[in-house]
């Protein structure tokens, strides 16, 4: 038998995907037309039925691409003739040709129950059965069955509860009803149908149900402010005072850039993932993502890299912008300004430099460029006294175009007539000035070459506005890199300067590109608190905020004591602002002012007991409480960065351990992967084969990447991800965080419940006792839905969790007898 249909001397199958829904649409009336020429053979077996009919259906019809389709699938000794999509969301069932679809008399509804079919045909009821049994076996939600004529559509396999057999389905009755039909073909049985889960809609169903809901949904006034006692209120005001806002103080910029700057660069000392892992995220700053500018660490071992030096001496003569790229909370700020005081002052002395903060200043992004020259001329007038519009400064400006002003045209008044020729040259000295961007240019030449002094202008912080904002601006850095005697540096986010760089702005240069690696944030806090508590130990006095302004906190000098003393002895404890952090030492100060002052802590004992025996160990969870929490009586799943791995988006109890499991994969596998990517086909493979839905794993995966528990490959744009890389969060989130009855309690408020017995008992309730037994309670309950899983690999040890849970909550009881 000759391969390939052909129709009018024009071969039918072609293998060519249709363009659109109408070029679809003529295929399947051409299919018709094919089939109603050649039904001679009305037996053909499985194989032809396959060939010359399903697979027309399937490419030509249904606009699928062949990469998309997996025939002949095995999985367990049986095999699929057709699987779609990875993760699996679709199989075909082929059967022979003469295999028809009995229907009971007078029934022509596209959707139907699926037993009204299979209870008058053996051979059908066989195929649906055997069709649902692998979508069950893989958790792949939507199944059919076709003989190429006729096709059944239907829940392959369900988790609300309701048995796959017990639905309903849809029914096309031939190919002509396919071709009347086709748009209710197209819209549930395409590619972009099966992606939309459209027929879960068609067979009024919404295939994953929503989960019970939240206790915290029972709560009044959840998630409630949590009240402060006034000790409590005076340290979180001194917190703020000494640790975030004194440094800032200008007075003090020196001494603390000097005493409290972290070198860049270094790795984690605590992170539980691998140094290979950090390394790849941090040292090489996403090379595979960013190919194009050449991408170089701003420090090496020891200091600032040659590379870095040699461009901020000649960047001015090659005309373009230097970008200083980092993640946020990196430190590319304090970078700058160390840069300038401290590392690179010998550079600065004889250098004059402008630095532009588009976090702290307000700019309308209408008038940016207006807003960068004002900036500009003010901190010349007031940082280094050079006053652009001053008489004799202007003059030295346009010497030398004074010069040619008094050989023109009116240069006959100086002799004849000095104050008219006076009021001219002041004429033509205004124009000049007029056009605030030349004026500042020509001003800013004249001190380059008159004072021979370097100018170096900063751009900081652009990465805070709206991408429209950062892109205006970084044209504005390169017209100014291009145009004035100066070296612009323009500080950005990896993910802005690749999206800048692949649509934006950035498209149309070649910028010299910098990397700037977050320092270790254990450093970073020891370092900041020494430099308070020396403050406070020692004067206590602090001009900058005030001719009058003096202060002494024994208080606060014994709380920080305990802080510095508490992060010297505990491991844990650091690790834990570490991990969760992930580089970012913003947030890593965060965690540390949310502790101080804490309404969760009980700040006077921890004085008390440390005047009384000489010391006090912050433990980690009275630490980890604080920071779960925030300023809330409950968790806020909003407001924490702390996130919750038992969460669960449909009312199947073995997903609390879905999450744990992607992050404990991904973390595995990942050890053996470049740069610990682990591609998502593997992932969803992994987690298909624990029979979980890929509506489930998808929304774990968005919650993990949205809580920054794993980074998406690509890093930097809005392309769908194709990996995953674990983060230490992700890392600690999953090994450490369930060990703990501090985070179990928290989460129990944001957990669906889906066993009614259990979710009976757990209650709101405020009394340490009575929280003990809600979380003997949750992690029961917890147990219970884990056996679910068993017989399936996994790769989260929850068994090995529980034990470690079930010391923790022990330990707080014997403590409480005490």
């Amino acid at each position: 038998m000759q391969i390939g249909i052909t129709i009018a001397s024009e071969p039918f199958f072609r293998g060519v995907i249709p363009m659109d829904y109408e070029q679809a649409q003529s295929q399947m009336h051409k299919l018709v037309a094919w089939t109603e020429t050649n039904d001679a053979d009305q037996n053909r077996n499985e194989a032809d039925t396959r060939l010359h009919l399903i697979d027309q259906l399937i490419f030509d019809c249904l606009n699928w691409r062949r990469e998309d389709v997996h025939v002949e699938e095995t999985f367990e000794g049986t095999y699929t003739d057709y699987s779609f999509l990875s993760p699996r969301r679709l199989v075909i069932e082929a059967k022979r040709e003469g295999i028809y679809f009995e229907l009971p008399v007078g029934l022509f509804k596209s959707v139907c129950k699926i037993k009204t079919l299979t209870e008058s045909h053996k051979g059908i009821d066989a195929a649906v059965r055997q069709a649902m049994h692998y979508c069950q076996d893989r958790s792949i939600p939507l199944g059919a069955v076709s003989n190429g004529h006729q096709m059944i559509a239907f829940l392959g396999s369900r988790s609300d509860g309701i048995p796959p057999i017990d639905g309903t389905c849809l029914v096309f009755y031939s190919l002509n009803d396919m071709a009347s039909q086709f748009r209710l073909l197209w819209d549930n049985l395409s590619r972009d149908g099966v992606e939309a889960y459209k027929l879960h809609s068609t067979l009024r169903s919404e295939g994953v149900q929503p989960p019970p809901e939240k206790l915290s949904s029972r709560i009044a006034n959840y998630p409630g402010f949590k009240n402060r006692n006034p000790f409590q209120t005076q340290l979180k005001i001194l917190g703020e005072l000494f640790i975030e806002d004194v440094v800032r103080a200008p007075q003090l910029q020196k001494d603390f850039l000097e005493n409290c700057y972290a070198q860049s660069g270094a790795l984690s000392q605590y992170a539980t993932i691998s140094k290979q892992i950090l390394q790849a995220r941090y040292s090489t700053l996403f090379e595979r993502e960013l190919a194009g500018p050449s991408l170089e660490a701003v420090t090496t071992k020891g200091g600032l890299s040659d590379s870095f030096v040699d461009d901020v001496l000649a960047a001015s003569l090659k005309r373009r912008a230097i970008v200083l790229l980092g993640d946020v909370g990196v430190g590319k700020s304090i970078f700058i300004q160390h840069l300038i005081t401290i590392s690179a002052s010998e550079l600065f002395d004889n250098a004059l430099a402008l630095y532009v903060d588009f976090g702290k200043e307000p700019a309308l992004a209408e008038d940016l460029e207006g807003f960068v020259l004002k900036s500009c001329a003010f901190q010349l007038r007031t940082n280094h006294e050079i006053d652009i519009e001053e008489n004799g400064f202007v003059r030295g400006v346009y010497h030398s175009d004074l010069a040619r002003f008094k050989k023109g045209i009116w240069g006959g008044l100086a002799s004849t007539d000095a104050s008219a020729f006076s009021e001219k040259e002041i004429e033509f000295l205004d124009t000049s000035m007029k056009d605030r961007a030349a004026h500042l240019r020509a001003c800013l030449t004249h001190i380059s070459k008159a004072r021979r002094r370097q100018i170096v202008i900063f751009l900081d912080n652009v990465d805070q506005r709206p991408e429209e904002f950062q892109d205006r601006v970084f044209l504005i850095g390169q017209s100014l890199a291009e145009t004035w005697p100066a070296t612009v540096f323009i500080s950005l986010r990896p993910s802005t300067f690749n999206r800048s760089r692949s649509k934006g702005s950035l498209a149309a240069y070649q910028p010299r590109v910098f990397t700037i690696s977050p320092p270790r944030v254990d450093q970073v806090i020891n370092l900041r608190l020494r430099f308070v508590l020396n403050y406070l130990r020692n004067t206590g006095n602090f001009a900058s905020l005030g001719p009058t302004f003096s202060l002494r906190s024994p208080t606060l000098v014994r709380y920080i004591e305990v802080l510095l003393e508490s992060f010297k002895r505990s491991r844990p404890l650091v690790q834990f602002i570490d991990e969760l952090s992930g580089g970012n030492t913003r947030r890593a100060l965060d965690f540390l002012l949310t502790f101080i002052g804490s309404g969760h802590v009980n700040a006077e004992k921890i004085l008390s007991i440390a005047d009384e025996h000489g010391h006090y160990n912050i433990p980690i969870h009275e630490f980890m409480r604080a920071v779960i929490y925030g300023d809330f009586d409950h968790y806020d799943p909003a407001g924490s960065p702390i996130a919750n791995v038992f969460d669960i988006s449909s009312p199947d109890g073995r997903e609390h351990f879905l999450l744990p499991n992607i992050l404990a994969f991904v973390d595995r596998t990942g050890r053996f992967e470049q740069e610990g990517f682990v591609e998502a086909k593997r992932v969803h493979e992994f987690c298909q084969d624990m029979a979980f839905f890929p509506s489930q794993i998808e929304a774990a995966l968005k919650r993990a990447v949205a809580a920054r528990l794993l980074d998406p490959s690509p890093l930097y744009n809005e392309a769908p991800s194709i990996a995953f890389r674990i983060t230490t969060a992700g890392a600690y989130s999953y090994r450490e965080l369930p060990h703990f009855f501090s985070y179990l309690d928290a989460m129990t408020v944001d957990t669906p419940i889906v066993d009614r017995e259990f979710r009976a008992e757990i209650r709101d309730c405020d009394k340490v006792d009575q929280r003990l037994q809600r979380g003997e309670w949750f992690r029961k309950y917890l147990d219970k839905e884990h056996q679910a899983l068993n017989g399936k690999a996994f790769a989260f040890d929850w068994p090995a969790a529980d034990k470690y849970l079930q010391e923790d909550i022990s330990a707080i009881r014997l403590r409480r007898k005490d």
